[in-house]
């Protein structure tokens, strides 16, 4: 029984028409706009191949090499810009038309129901098995791009940031990045101590929304990305980020330093979100004057550690007092305690340190020796 549905399938397939059948799938495949790109050398030797696997398939047999053809095939698609949902619609629209041919023919020479049904069976087998490979061949070259992509713009941050190339060479190899010299852009830096780098740079692109073309990748162990517009929404998780700008081109070295900056600083206070020189301004002056810092320390938080029993909570007190614009109930309100309590740790800390905190000038240096304190690694209330 075997045989003779093996000859009725020869039998169809030596009717089929391979030239017409070339040309027709060549006519399906230019249906598809993406395929303008791909010269008609390639397609037709591509829709000969699926004639002759098909008659081969028919006979129960494989032809050639093709599961490399295949893959090869795929792999150019990619290189040409084609997609893979047009790849696969033209590989399967080709199959799907020598399918119909097989059956049209097979009903002209009247072979059997079973023989039809094993002819179809074997051609749609041969287009998904095939069809596999030309997806597997495509997928490869586009991760072989995407790594190519990934280090080309990798090695372009790294040359922004660093200030190694010429306005001409920025706009030049940022074209794709819609880097032009008359914009204004934003520098961010950012880190998370539980988000992977690579992570927290997808935070910054979806945090720049669609409308920006962000270029972001990692820089020294952290996210970093040139913005063309200002973050419009908060960093999810854990991270924290420095922005500077707007600034113009030429000067992203300069942004990125500032970036840096702020990072660093706001990593110290333990900070979270996007921070920038407004949110940040006198505590980064606290941050890059050690020695005034050190100083204010020992005058106004030292006495205090080194003499009180309860020196933790009066230096939480006066930070909160401070906080709350040296008033004394909505301190006493935030820290839990009576107003009176809060007085005699006030008075307390005054004797201490010979402190007026109603002096401007003495209540902004405690604050700048509290905020060191801060820096040195113990933690004080944030208001």
């Amino acid at each position: 029984m075997s045989e003779s549905l093996d000859a009725q399938l020869a039998l169809v397939a030596g009717k089929l028409p391979v030239d017409e059948l070339v040309t027709a799938q060549v006519r399906v495949t230019a249906g598809i706009g993406s395929y303008r790109v791909v010269p008609l050398s390639e397609v037709r030797p591509s829709a000969h191949r699926n004639v002759v696997r098909v008659l081969a398939a028919l006979g129960g047999e494989h032809s050639g090499d093709v599961v490399e053809d295949e893959r090869e095939t795929g792999r150019r698609r990619a290189l040409q810009g084609v997609p893979v949902s047009d790849v696969l619609a033209a590989y399967r629209n080709g199959i799907a038309l020598l399918r119909d041919e097989f059956l049209r023919t097979a009903q002209a020479q009247a072979i059997s129901a079973e023989a039809m049904l094993l002819g179809a069976q074997r051609i749609w087998q041969l287009g998904d098995e095939y069809g596999n490979e030309f997806l597997a061949g495509h997928r490869e070259a586009e991760l072989d791009l995407a790594r190519r992509e990934k280090r080309q713009r990798t090695s372009l941050l790294a040359r922004l940031l660093e200030g190694t190339m010429t306005t001409g060479q920025m706009v030049a190899a940022g074209v794709g990045y819609g880097l032009t010299a008359d914009r204004q852009y934003w520098v961010l830096r950012a880190r998370s101590a539980n988000t992977d780098p690579l992570a927290v740079t997808g935070v910054l692109e979806r945090a720049a929304g669609a409308q920006d073309k962000a270029l972001a990748g990692t820089y020294g162990g952290d996210a970093v990305a040139v913005l063309s517009q200002p973050v419009a929404s908060e960093l999810a998780g854990d991270v924290t980020a420095g922005l500077a700008g707007p600034i113009e081109l030429p000067r992203l070295r300069a942004g990125f330093a500032e970036a840096t900056q702020l990072l660093e600083a706001a990593t110290r206070f333990g900070y979270r979100g996007i921070v920038d020189r407004g949110r940040m301004a006198l505590r980064l002056a606290v941050a890059n004057e050690p020695e005034l810092g050190k100083f204010l320390h020992a005058r106004y938080i030292e006495p205090v550690e080194a003499e009180s029993a309860i020196g933790e909570a009066l230096l939480d007190s006066v930070e909160t007092y401070l906080s709350r614009r040296r008033s004394i109930p909505e301190a006493a309100a935030a820290l839990s305690v009576h107003v009176n309590t809060l007085r005699y740790r006030l008075e307390r800390f005054a004797a201490l340190t010979e402190a007026d905190l109603q002096d401007t000038e003495t209540a902004f240096e405690v604050w700048w020796a509290l905020q060191y304190r801060s820096l040195c690694g113990s933690p004080i209330r944030r208001g």
